[in-house]
Order: C-alpha cells, then structure tokens, then sequence
C-alpha cells in the first residue's frame, strides 16, 4: 500500500495517482472505436520510491476489465504494466497528469523545478520521446476523443500554469506543444484536473486566495457535432427551447450524395454566437433547402452554404424573419459547373447593427 498524507495544494512531494480511461492494450488500436481506445480503466502512480508505475483495471483469468461491465468494478484487480522510467528523479517530481493518444500510447506530464515537461510515443522512431521543458506548474492532460467523439480531429490537450500562476496556459500535440495558448486568469490559482464533457472540456481549480473551494473553472469553445455521409436523405432536426452561449453545428453530406438534404431551423433558442454550416459536397444530383428559423436572437451570426462542384439540381436558401442581431455574415457559394438554379430570399423584418 502507498501511504496517503494530505498537504497544502503545490507544496508537498508526495505519493500520486491519476486515473484515465484508455486502450483495452497499450498500442493496439485495433478497429479505432471510442470503446476499443477508451473503453478500459487505467491508472498512473508516481511512487517516490519505484518511480512511474502503470496499473490497468483486468478481471482475474478474463483480461482487460471493461468499463461498461455490468459486474461493476468489484470484478477487477489492478495488475502492473510495465513502462519507461522517467528521466527525472521521482522524489523531485509533482503534479502528475496522464491520458491516452491516438496511437493507444500513454501521455505523461509532470512539474520538476519549475518548469513543465511530456512524455509521448513517438511513431516514427517507434520510442517515447521527451517535449519541453516549459515554464510553468500544476499540468493536466486530456485527449480530446473524450470531447468531440471524433477520432481524426482528436487530440492531446496539456494544460498547465504560468510560473506566477496568473495565466492558463494550453498546448496541443500536433504542435508538439510548442506553441503557447494563453487564458489570462482573474488572479494567481492552482490547476487541480481537466473533465471531458459532452463536446466541450472544463479545467478546473482554486484562487490561491480561497484554494480549499473550486473557485477557477475555463470551459473550452464547443467542439463540432459531425453529420456522417449518407447516401439517401438526410435530416437534421432542430431541438426546441435551448439556451447556449456558443454553438457550432456541421452539416456535411460527403461527396456523390444521391439524395435530399434538410436543416429545419430550430425555435426559441437563444445564443450569443452560433456558426452554422452546410457543406453539399461534391457532385450533388438532388436538391437542398436551408430553411430559416424564426424569433431567434443573437449578437453574432455565421450562416454559410457551399453547394460544391457540379451540381446538377437546385438550392434555395429561404430568409428568416423576425431576427435581432448585431453583427450577420451570410456567404453562398454556388460552386462551379452549376446546371441548376439557386435562390436567395431576401430577408424581411431583420434588424442589424452591422450586416
């Protein structure tokens, strides 16, 4: 057993475990889905004494315990995956962070002497590599997955402290998190975890003013909600009565779409920014109508519609009434080899500031 000692937030060099949803077997993606890469429950320890130990959750004589079981966990036991040392003394080492990546790898963060430091697979020379070091404390790490449910646009999310704790800072692993994303915060805090919510990802932490409350919490900008390709009709039904801040919804139908496609405009939202996007294609041999919604109110607004190449049937983009906004940009791009007709009504009752 480890022993548990309690101490005050980024002062102590004690004993610390990190918990992850992961891969049913380190590097094996097998058919890429959310349940086959984070599916499985893993945990990462940073014993002072062994250094970085990796447990994964396993029902004796089955294998990997899965995380929808209906057992329950009561059926697991944790058994010891072998990995790499870490190249810096485990005593002087604080604020772990662990997550998966697209490779089903491990990804490890930690804080030594002030500064910030990520352990990745590297799949071209096939090792792990070390990234950084960076200035900074308290880092936390996600993949993205978890967010977005979509896997080619996924990725690995370090977030961490500005070394006077007044800033949060976030790097990205296509970047090889080299490049500095900065949140300015109301005052020096402590960065304690980063949740995977339903497309959207929230860190949160304490003011050092007040550190035994939750008093930071940054939520990240909506993540698209993805349309598969379909090869008949396609619908997208608006909910009623929702209230957001921001919103992003994608549309896009794929190339060689033999069908119809419609977006119904939703009632009674109300936003601050919505983007709204309707992607045809390629090749697009039906039709496709934009119906406008009513009595919705917003500051800014986005709507675009790109019809693709070669489309051989019609498109009509139907004007809303009764909208309230400050700032509008409506593009519509016909494409090229159009042997259709388009139309754009225009709108009525709309009141802008800047359109």
């Amino acid at each position: 057993m480890i022993p548990v000692q309690a101490g005050k937030r980024g002062k102590g060099y004690f004993p610390e475990v990190r918990y992850s949803r992961g891969p049913r077997a380190m590097g094996v993606t097998g058919d890429n889905s959310f349940r086959t890469l984070l599916g499985y429950l893993w945990m990462a320890v940073l014993d002072r004494a062994k250094g970085l130990r990796l447990f994964q959750a396993q029902v004796p004589e089955e294998g990997p315990w899965a995380l929808d079981d209906p057992r329950g966990p009561d059926v697991a036991v944790w058994i010891e995956v072998e990995v790499p040392p870490l190249p810096h003394p485990a005593r002087e080492v604080r604020h772990l962070a662990f997550c998966f990546d697209q490779a089903a790898r491990h990804v490890v963060a930690y804080e030594y002497q002030g500064q910030v430091y990520v352990r990745q697979w590297d799949p071209v020379g096939q090792r792990y590599v070390m990234r950084g070091p960076w200035p900074g404390v308290d880092p936390v790490l996600l993949w993205d997955f978890e967010v977005g449910y979509f896997l080619p646009d996924s990725d690995v999310i370090l977030l961490h402290l500005s070394p006077d704790r007044s800033t949060l800072v976030y790097r990205v692993q296509r970047e090889l998190y080299a490049t500095a994303h900065e949140v300015p915060l109301p005052g020096p805090s402590y960065l304690d975890q980063v949740l995977a919510l339903p497309y959207q990802f929230e860190a949160l932490g304490a003011f050092a003013s007040d550190p035994d409350a939750t008093g930071v919490a940054v939520r990240s900008d909506p993540y698209p909600v993805y349309v598969g390709d379909s090869a008949g009709g396609a619908t997208l039904t608006a909910p009623t009565a929702w209230d957001y801040i921001p919103v992003v919804a994608v549309q896009d139908l794929g190339t060689e779409s033999a069908g119809t496609a419609t977006v119904v405009a939703p009632t009674a939202w109300d936003y601050i920014p919505i983007v709204v996007v309707k992607d045809l294609g390629t090749e697009g041999v039906g039709t496709a109508t934009l119906t406008a919604p009513t009595a919705w109110d917003y500051m800014p607004i986005v709507v675009v519609k790109d019809l693709g190449t070669e489309g051989v049937g019609t498109a009509t983009l139907a004007a809303p009434t009764a909208w309230d906004y400050r700032l509008v940009v409506v593009a519509y791009d016909g494409g090229t080899d159009t042997a259709g007709s388009a139309t754009i009504a225009p709108p009525t009752q709309w009141s802008y500031e800047l359109a």
